[in-house]
């Protein structure tokens, strides 16, 4: 009795790999089957063309930041382009300062694996190297200028 019930499954079964190899059983039994055309899956991401500014909540430096080419990719290493600026209207670079990136998931109650460093460029542009958002959903991110010891952080988020 157990053999007849297995019989069906050993049909599915042997239908699935028919047509996963892309065969269907009728005329074509003895024709030899060409390469299978496969798509990669879409990079999963958020696309940033543009630079995002935003101001620190104490008022003190615009923060200006966009992923290195655009792209910030889910799961994958990346890096930021930051520019910092003083608020006054001149919009005064700031090139003695560190630049440190945290992003969260708040509804997840954890944040990235990884630690990013960054590296002045000189001119207030900042590259911050070492980026993994490692899954996708909501993240906050702050972005945290220290200037002679003193923090300021500017906050914002994205969606992947």
């Amino acid at each position: 009795m157990a053999h007849l019930r297995s019989a069906p499954l050993a049909l599915m079964l042997s239908t699935a790999v028919v047509v996963a190899c892309g065969g269907s059983g009728s005329d074509d039994a003895g024709a030899t089957p060409g390469p299978q055309q496969v798509e990669a899956p879409a990079r999963a991401g958020l696309a940033i063309g543009a630079p995002r500014e935003v101001v620190t909540r104490d008022g003190l430096y615009r923060v200006t930041w966009v992923p290195s080419g655009g792209f910030a990719p889910v799961n994958e290493q990346f890096e930021l382009d930051v520019t910092l600026a003083r608020t006054d209207d001149a919009r005064t670079p700031v090139s003695n300062a560190s630049v440190v990136v945290d992003c969260q998931m708040p509804d997840h109650g954890h944040g990235m694996l990884r630690e990013p460093r960054s590296e002045a460029l000189g001119d207030g542009r900042y590259k911050v190297r070492g980026m993994l958002l490692h899954m996708g959903g909501h993240w906050t991110v702050a972005l945290n200028v220290i200037v002679d010891g003193i923090a300021s952080t500017a906050d914002d988020a994205i969606d992947l």
